[in-house]
């Protein structure tokens, strides 16, 4: 029976120097890092430990632990097993809700109109598409193609682009099999920034696995104070190319990282 995934021992290192700080962010995607990508999207779930993991960093001090993902917060919460009220900050819909914001993410009139127009012309694309789903959001709609045939897949997804580029107002972000058309969208860049300068963040971690999170590695990196940006440690999780500093191959070597973090920070509040 073979044992843990083996880290880099560069990203140990960097692991450990991260650990050090006083106040650090440890943000994390949910799908395609904690949990393997499926077919319906309803159906994915936690590798074993990841989530322990991160409850076990967000009890020590001056820890702020956060999942960011595209998901809205009510799936996010159910499918991750985060707890209401639990120590795990949530931002779900990239970035347009906060679990800690009372009331969620209010639209307005136009937004609420552009949704339901949305939701009459992804009517027509599953009629030609057969096999497309349509996942609702509170901010917008999300077109999975994961199981169709490559090229029927490639078809609804160019399709979905066209539908976001007729409506000049959505922002049309594009994923692994997926396209999300948006009335309302902050972007995960923004929101990590926004959250570590919130917390007092000294030094922030993120892993993605996703074009989006390409966005937060950017934004985490391009600051105008190197010191910072330096202490910004950034995991692209499984194959293609990214902008992050590091990666690793699948979920379960993202909770033996987890796993080194948790034990290097203990270390390090233990002083």
């Amino acid at each position: 029976m073979s044992g843990p995934p083996q880290l880099d021992t560069a990203l140990v290192a960097a692991l450990a120097d991260f650990a050090a700080h006083d106040r650090v962010l440890v943000a994390t995607d949910f799908d395609g890092v904690l949990a393997p990508l499926v077919v319906d999207p309803m159906d994915s779930r936690p590798v074993e430990g990841g989530m322990p993991a991160l409850a076990s960093l967000a009890d020590l001090p001056g820890t702020t632990v956060a999942l960011v993902s595209g998901r809205a917060l009510d799936p996010l919460r159910e499918l991750s097993g985060a707890a209401l009220d639990g120590p795990l900050v949530l931002i779900g819909s990239h970035g347009a809700e906060d679990s800690r914001a009372e009331g969620g993410l209010a639209l307005d009139d136009d937004q609420q109109a552009l949704l339901s127009t949305l939701d009459d012309e992804l009517g027509t694309l599953r009629e030609e598409h057969p096999g497309l789903r349509v996942e609702d959001k509170p901010a917008g709609r999300v077109v999975h193609t994961r199981g169709l045939p490559e090229d029927e897949a490639q078809a609804a997804l160019d399709a979905a682009r066209e539908l976001g580029a007729r409506h000049t107002s959505l922002e049309v972000t594009p994923g692994k099999g997926v396209v999300e058309l948006a009335a309302a969208h902050v972007g995960k860049g923004v929101a990590l920034v926004a959250l570590a300068d919130e917390v007092g963040a000294e030094a922030v971690f993120y892993a993605g696995d996703d074009l989006t999170d390409e966005h937060g590695f950017e934004a985490l990196a391009d600051d105008a104070d190197a010191d910072r940006a330096a202490r910004r440690l950034t995991v692209h999780v499984g194959d293609g190319e990214t902008q992050a500093r590091f990666r690793v191959a699948d979920e379960q070597a993202m909770v033996a990282l987890l796993q080194a973090l948790l034990d290097a920070r203990r270390a390090a509040t233990a002083r």
